[in-house]
């Protein structure tokens, strides 16, 4: 059995609010809706899913996709061994055994015939199909699916399909405002917060070159 413990978030992470998103995330957990977290790179989507894993005191247990990730990596695989078989879970399905919060970081990297497995478990059915292993697995009832998804890596050969995106709940990330920034730069970093502002205003003047 897994242990559920080690994928709890121990220590709570610094995360700075920005408006109600956590009243929502709870609202949204509630109802075990799944979620899409959406904004630039470094905003704060995986840290705002982490702090929230740790306010729910709910495991985690995050994939971070790319290219080259196949349906196997995420619901599992047989493995040979010297005496025959045995079935590996994938973190996916490790997930909904458990009851842990599932978190696919930037999802859109993954392949889209890799992403489709997570449909039944995005609707009223919340089943897991492992055809390999011959089992329909039902997710426990405090699992949630949560992926990231940065509008700005979408091209028309590497974008989420339609059909996964209405199946979630969507919140809008944005970065911070400058003097907000600060803030958690100095705050991460133990820095003076005046160096911390010149820091902001570079990265904000970075962002802004195309």
């Amino acid at each position: 059995m897994t242990n559920k413990d080690q994928y709890k978030v121990e220590q709570e992470p610094f995360y700075q609010q920005q408006k109600n998103e956590v009243a929502l995330y709870e609202a949204a957990y509630r109802n075990r809706l799944p979620v899409m977290v959406k904004g630039p790179t470094g905003c704060g989507k995986s840290r705002f899913v982490e702090y929230m894993a740790w306010k729910l005191g709910k495991p985690l247990i995050t994939v971070a996709c790319n290219e080259d990730m196949t349906a196997s990596d995420l619901v599992g695989r047989y493995l040979l061994e010297a005496n025959g078989t045995r079935w590996l879970d994938g973190p996916l399905t490790t997930a909904a055994r458990i009851g842990a919060i599932c978190y696919l970081d930037e999802i859109v990297e993954a392949r889209q015939d890799t992403t489709v497995v997570i449909h039944p478990l995005t609707d009223h059915r919340r089943t897991l199909p492992l055809d390999k292993k011959g089992e329909l697995i039902h997710a426990h009832p405090d699992f949630q699916l949560v992926i990231s998804y940065n509008p700005g890596y979408q091209t028309l050969m590497k974008d989420l399909k339609q059909s996964t995106k209405q199946r979630f709940t969507a919140f809008d990330f944005d970065y911070p405002d400058a003097a907000l920034e600060a803030q958690i730069v100095a705050k991460e970093t133990g820095m003076d917060e005046a160096v911390a502002a010149k820091l902001v205003k570079i990265g904000g003047v970075a962002r802004s070159l195309k």
